[in-house]
């Protein structure tokens, strides 16, 4: 396997190992390249240090990861090193750490009514049941070969064009390099989506952040560092096997929308939803989230906030979308002299008479009003 070294926040350096190769074998390599005793390095790899004794599958590496080898400054603090210990003793019995996290249980209702909300139009069903059949498939092949993958995170990928497993990274606030080790791990979303919610270590030499800041990557192929994908917080494995409220079906990967009741439904049947929904232009326009739809059931307060939930139309239907929306929004707002909007698959560009940029969620104005045009890209 090949994974890229960072020693000290250097550039990465592809290093090739055999596949069952261990953490203390990646120590004595960087150890003798860099002419520093392996003992006192650090290996450090999505908001843990990796202990010695563990090999690099165990701790869920895949191909191409990027891992940090630090040298602690030798004018550490003992309080500052006992602090280091503790850390990695408490990931001893957990060496994925964020690989392998589940937060499932802070989405996922402990019991479901089983309603059945009966969606109009039974057409399109085939795009959804595909999306939840390739994401099972993906969800599987994403992890190294031999170890199980317990994360159960999705995300849009901009280079996929598509919803995919993502895998959840950490890094830290201040200085933005991937050297934070973690004092707990994320229990819940909040922690994730939240900044300050959840502490570390900073191992980079001269930063003395502790704010950890997570972020997520495409776990369907090897990612550059700045090569990031949006959080899809709603789309989870079904671990509780919650049937879906319109067909009562039991599926692997669900939606679970933001109302009180926590609603399960199938991505075959979100799918319908969204495209019943979009055809009838009944999609919800919000001041701050822009259009949006609710729970399928109509509970109240239960706008989807990520609109790169809807990517579950495809491409094609996005671009309808933008489309539909585009000539709602300018049926609804007066003619607005000086400017000039294109829409299209970005779904708004222009620049105004004084030289005001118009781009995805900036407010179009004229004397007496303005609307939100919300992003459906990006």
């Amino acid at each position: 396997m090949i994974v890229l070294v960072r020693y000290n926040l250097g550039p990465g350096v592809p290093v090739e190992l055999q596949d069952g190769a261990s953490v203390v074998e990646l120590k004595e390599l960087v150890g003798s390249q860099q002419g520093v005793r392996p003992e006192l390095l650090r290996v450090l790899f999505a908001g843990r240090e990796l202990r010695s004794t563990f090999t690099l599958q165990a701790c869920d590496l895949p191909e191409q990861s990027t891992v940090h080898v630090v040298l602690p400054p030798s004018g550490s603090s003992r309080a500052l090193l006992l602090v280091q210990e503790r850390l990695i003793r408490g990931g001893e019995d957990e060496p994925g750490g964020l690989t392998r996290l589940d937060l499932c249980s802070s989405r996922l209702p402990s019991t479901s009514s089983g309603l059945a909300v009966i969606l109009e139009g039974g057409h399109g069903a085939e795009g959804g049941e595909r999306v939840a059949e390739e994401a099972r498939e993906e969800l599987q092949a994403a992890g190294p070969k031999g170890v199980p993958t317990c994360s159960t995170f999705f995300v849009y990928c901009k280079s996929c064009r598509s919803i995919q497993p993502g895998k959840l990274r950490v890094r830290c606030r201040s200085c933005r390099q991937t050297t934070l080790t973690l004092s707990r791990g994320p229990s819940c979303w909040d922690d994730v989506l939240l900044p300050g919610r959840v502490h570390g270590l900073c191992q980079s030499d001269g930063c003395h952040g502790n704010e950890a800041e997570f972020y997520m990557k495409c776990a369907s192929h090897p990612t550059s560092e700045d090569e990031l994908s949006v959080a899809l917080d709603l789309i989870i494995t079904n671990s509780r096997d919650v049937p879906c409220i319109a067909c009562c079906d039991i599926t692997d990967v669900v939606l679970v929308f933001q109302c009180s009741e926590r609603h399960v439904i199938c991505l075959d049947c979100f799918h319908r939803y969204c495209q019943t929904r979009l055809s009838e232009r009944q999609f919800v326009s919000h001041p701050v989230i822009g259009y949006s739809l609710p729970c399928a059931a109509g509970c109240i307060d239960s706008l989807i906030k990520e609109l790169h939930h809807f990517r579950i139309l495809g491409e094609d239907q996005v671009s309808v979308c933008s489309s539909s929306f585009s000539s709602t929004i300018v049926a609804s707002v007066a003619i607005v002299t000086g400017v000039t909007i294109s829409f299209g698959i970005n779904f708004l560009l222009g620049t105004s008479g004084d030289g005001i940029m118009l781009w995805e969620g900036l407010i179009v104005r004229d004397a007496c009003s303005f609307c939100v045009l919300q992003r459906m890209t990006h």
